[in-house]
Order: structure tokens, then C-alpha cells, then sequence
């Protein structure tokens, strides 16, 4: 897989000069390395800007996550916990797809809510959907998954039931 980053690297390289090269021909000769370079510099994130872009904003939307704990939860370690899921939601205007779901967990005794937060999770950008890069579905340059500190330690302290 490596050596196919490294050849799309590569082709990116050779399309950025070959453009660089046809710009330039119409310059000056004592410019022309230093447009070429600008050109090569400028241009060689382009293929993972909608990546970079949706990084950001997906930063964004993880830094103003909201969580519900119960203030019973401290005491209730051990006890079993009803996992609800549900749908997820697209969130639109976004440079990635990116969608949003709710998780529950319920006290089995009582069926009081103990944890509600949501998850953000972040898709490919254009480059890793038009070739087989990533399987999975994550973005190439940042984690698509978005989830509270909370949910490490839920696994650890709590029996989870679906």
C-alpha cells in the first residue's frame, strides 16, 4: 500500500510540474523557477484540501461535544447498562460527509438514564473515494471518530447489555 501512496504521490508531482512548466512558458526566463516552485508548493496539498478543511471542522464539532452523566453514576459502578443506539444524522454543510448519533445507557435495575452523549463520526474526502485507499471509511489524515473521555472507561466500570 505503501509504494501506491508513493506512485499517486508521485503522479501528483509530475502533473503539478508539467502544469507549472506550460504557466511558465509564457514568463520571463528569470522567473521561471520561482513560479515553478510556487506552483509545486501551492499546489501539492490540493488533492487532500477537502480533508484539511473537514479536519477543522470536525474539531469544531468535537470541542462543543455535550454529555449527560448522571450524578448517580459514581455509586452505580459494576451495575449493568442498557445500551440504546440511535439513528444517524448527515450534517450537512460540511466539506467531509459527516453525520451525528445520539448513545444512550440506561440503568437495567431502574431504567434511569445514566450517560447520553453524542458521536461524530467524519467520512472520506474526494481522494480516498475515488481510489482504494482507506478501508473503513475514515478520512486519510485525522481520526473520523468523535467520543467523550467517558466512553473509554463505560467498558471498564460498567456491564454493557444490547
Amino acid at each position: 500500500m505503501g509504494f501506491f501512496y508513493l506512485g499517486l504521490l508521485l503522479g501528483w508531482i509530475i502533473v503539478l510540474l508539467v502544469i507549472a512548466r506550460g504557466i511558465t512558458w509564457l514568463i520571463d526566463v528569470q522567473h521561471k523557477k520561482m513560479v515553478t516552485m510556487i506552483i509545486v508548493m501551492f499546489g501539492l496539498p490540493l488533492p487532500l484540501a477537502d480533508e484539511i478543511i473537514g479536519a477543522m471542522q470536525f474539531s469544531e464539532l468535537c470541542k462543543y461535544q455535550v454529555i449527560y452523566k448522571s450524578p448517580n453514576m459514581q455509586n452505580m459502578k459494576g451495575s449493568r447498562l442498557i445500551f440504546i443506539d440511535h439513528k444517524e444524522i448527515p450534517i450537512h454543510g460540511k466539506a467531509l460527509p459527516m453525520t451525528r448519533g445520539m448513545e444512550d445507557y440506561v440503568s437495567e435495575s431502574d431504567h434511569s438514564l445514566m450517560l447520553s452523549f453524542a458521536i461524530f463520526r467524519a467520512g472520506q474526502g474526494y481522494l480516498a473515494r475515488t481510489f482504494p485507499l482507506n478501508e473503513g471509511g475514515t478520512p486519510l489524515i485525522f481520526s473520523g471518530d468523535c467520543q467523550p473521555e467517558e466512553y473509554r472507561m463505560l467498558f471498564t466500570d460498567y456491564k454493557i447489555v444490547n
